[in-house]
């Protein structure tokens, strides 16, 4: 099993209240290999929030030894807007949100488009135009369109 997956695994069962385990990423850096933890909450994940994280998987983490002897840093950060949605609980936290939306395959024509995401249940998600509602196996990646006012 992968690095990221046994962590993700092992650490999962940690996260019972707002904050919730996005991703694990075992990736190379500049400085060596990083083990990236993103999580998520309603209304933001602040500082605070990574370093309860760290405290609470640091020894799930180190009893497990997931690269054995390889040196390692462990980050805890934000999912973050700019990465795709995944789970259910996501796309319910950004109902009434433009989403950046591309297909497996085209419905009317098109594989991409901006909407609004009204929900999803088990069978469809659902925009603000009747005609693009999909069953869920054709959404290959959803991304949020942050709003900034200036």
């Amino acid at each position: 099993m992968k690095v990221a997956d046994l962590v993700f695994k092992a650490i999962s069962p940690l996260f019972k209240g707002d904050i919730r385990l996005v991703e694990v990423e075992y990736v190379k850096q500049n400085d060596g290999m990083h083990l990236v933890v993103l999580i998520d909450k309603e209304g933001g994940v602040s500082i605070d929030d990574c370093v309860a994280v760290n405290d609470l998987i640091t020894p799930t983490i180190d009893d497990l030894n997931p690269t054995g002897d390889a040196s390692y840093a462990l980050d805890v950060s934000s999912y973050g807007l700019d990465r795709p949605l995944k789970f259910d609980w996501q796309f319910k936290k950004y109902e009434n949100q433009k989403v950046e939306v591309k297909l497996y395959k085209k419905v009317n024509g098109r594989k991409e488009f901006v909407a609004t995401l009204l929900n999803r249940d088990e069978e469809k998600t659902y925009f603000n135009e009747a005609e693009e509602n999909f069953s869920i196996s054709n959404v290959d990646i959803a991304y949020i369109i942050p709003y900034i006012e200036f």
